[in-house]
């Protein structure tokens, strides 16, 4: 069994933090089903779509041409965070939490390669969509300073592909925040109408 590095030193917070003994590598995540079956959702959910090729998604491919090579090199974590509320305050909050995390996990050889994938056991399904989308809008900007990206991933998530706007890519039946290292590709999901154009500059 892989050995999980040291968990950031920022995991108190008011708003969230790391649920003890979460921190798993995909590889050996299965042990920890028992205690977070998001984490057997979302697996599932690459497994089965993500990594996968899909009739509409209009280009040729996996639909994350990346996730799969960083499962076969054991570079996907996973983590759960626990919440004292809701709203997209605790959103960033925890999205925040899950960038130090990130670098922390993310070695220098390893950078591009490694996802972090965040769940959230207590937040109620009613809430999952705003504190997710929510908190993606407000902490992007953050992330994208920092060299990094952002998934926003929830069940009802309208967010579609960028060559087909009707595919929804980040419906997943688990709600999650992944991080990532940025990537120049990045620029298409980066550069879109509906970003502010302050932001759409920035990120430029």
């Amino acid at each position: 069994m892989r050995a999980a590095p040291m968990q950031s030193q920022s995991t108190s917070h008011v708003f969230a933090r790391i649920e003890p003994g979460s921190l798993t590598s995909a590889a050996d995540a299965a042990s920890l089903f028992h205690r977070f079956p998001t984490y057997q959702q979302g697996l599932t959910w690459l497994e089965q779509f993500v990594t996968r090729s899909h009739p509409d998604l209009g280009r040729p491919g996996a639909v994350c041409p990346r996730l799969a090579p960083a499962l076969r090199t054991d570079t996907v974590w996973l983590v759960a965070i626990a919440l004292t509320g809701a709203s997209p305050d605790h959103a960033v909050a925890a999205s925040k939490l899950l960038g130090h995390l990130f670098e922390n996990l993310a070695t220098q050889e390893q950078r591009q390669s490694t996802a972090l994938l965040g769940f959230f056991p207590d937040l109620a399904a009613p809430n999952a969509a705003t504190f997710i989308d929510g908190g993606h809008r407000l902490a992007r900007p953050w992330f994208v300073e920092r060299g990094l990206m952002l998934g926003e991933f929830h069940p009802t998530s309208t967010v579609g592909g960028v060559h087909n706007r009707n595919l929804p890519v980040m419906r997943c039946p688990a709600p999650m925040f992944a991080v990532r290292a940025i990537t120049p590709h990045d620029l298409m999901f980066l550069d879109q109408p509906e970003t502010p154009p302050a932001h759409r500059l920035a990120y430029l």
